[in-house]
């Protein structure tokens, strides 16, 4: 019998991806504010981006998104290449977004750089990162 190592990748380094993210991302939000940045938006989600606001939109979709991609790469590991891109694809229009409803210019910058910063932690933790340890797993019996 055949035994296989079907992890696309360790769900650990998404929800380690997910608080690196969401970190730098308040450092970010603190920088911003200490600079003058108002954080205050004309329309969208929310109207006013507190601390709060970080974690719930960084974390939580994070985390859950990055546990559906892990399910699915179980049984299709070619999903996870998608997920990236998809993923990466979404924060990119997001972010263009921030430019027309932020009030400040600094608002815009800084939450275009959380977006920036969410994207990468994105891809780098759904990265089919097993891929080499599922090969030898098949090789090797």
């Amino acid at each position: 019998m055949l035994a296989e190592y079907k992890m696309p990748f360790n769900y650990v380094q998404v929800l380690i991806a997910a608080f690196g993210a969401m970190s730098l991302s308040v450092l970010t939000f603190f920088i911003a504010e200490a600079a003058g940045a108002s954080m205050q938006f004309s329309g969208g989600a929310f109207a006013n981006l507190d601390f709060i606001h970080i974690i719930r939109f960084t974390v939580f979709p994070f985390a859950i998104l990055g546990f559906l991609t892990y399910v699915i790469g179980k049984s299709h590991p070619g999903i996870c290449r998608v997920a990236q891109w998809v993923g990466v694809a979404v924060v990119a229009v997001s972010m263009v977004a921030q430019f027309f409803f932020a009030e400040d210019l600094g608002s815009a910058i800084a939450v275009a750089i959380m977006h920036v910063i969410v994207g990468v932690s994105w891809f780098i933790a759904v990265d089919n990162s097993n891929k080499r340890a599922n090969e030898r797993a098949v090789q090797g019996a």
